[in-house]
């Protein structure tokens, strides 16, 4: 096999390894089904050293009152996400339901 043959088939393998390969036709087209937009997952504030100073107390619990509202938010994206893509699901099986029925099974 040429040099270049075996360098194009290891770039095939590894772009077709990087996600779910689906063997057979799909309608969901080249990309498949969209991933979330809700961003990364909220960072966990850091423990200050000590707590000697009432400022760092107060900044502290400023952090972890932002990162709460951050993680509400984030899970509140991803919960709307898979509401979704739950009703996407639902309305598949309708149409595979309309297609077998209009087969006469």
């Amino acid at each position: 096999m040429p040099r270049i043959s075996i360098i194009l088939l290891g770039l095939l393998l590894m772009f077709t390894s990087a996600g779910a390969v689906v063997l057979g036709g799909s309608t969901l087209g080249f990309m498949g089904y969209p991933s979330h937009t809700c961003g990364f997952t909220p960072s966990k504030p850091f423990n200050p050293f000590s707590f000697t100073y009432q400022w760092r107390v107060d900044q502290y619990n400023m952090e972890v009152d932002s990162y709460n509202s951050r993680r509400r938010q984030f899970i509140s994206c991803l919960q709307e996400y898979l509401d979704n893509a739950k009703n996407d699901i639902e309305s598949i099986k309708e149409k595979m339901n309309e297609a077998i029925d209009a087969a006469g099974y």
